[in-house]
């Protein structure tokens, strides 16, 4: 499968999302991400791999981290 991207609104967020993520054993990495691809302009994301998408999303959601819409391919 291929790889999405979850929206963060800064890089602190995303880099604390990459931390709690290697936690839990997913691999992320934080990138940078076209603002007009996202509802509230956010302009920093976590790659990550679809497969792993929906758990990272839970992650997020279980710590308190806001987040965006997933952007990418998930089924």
């Amino acid at each position: 499968m291929g790889e999405c991207v979850i929206p963060m609104r800064s890089r602190t967020e995303a880099e604390k999302g990459r931390r709690v993520a290697g936690g839990y054993r997913i691999l992320t990495t934080v990138v940078s991400v076209d603002p007009t691809l996202t509802k509230h302009g956010c302009s920093v994301g976590l790659r990550v791999s679809c497969t792993n998408v929906h758990m990272l999303a839970d992650v997020l959601d279980k710590n308190g981290i806001p987040h965006g819409d997933i952007i990418g391919r998930h089924l």
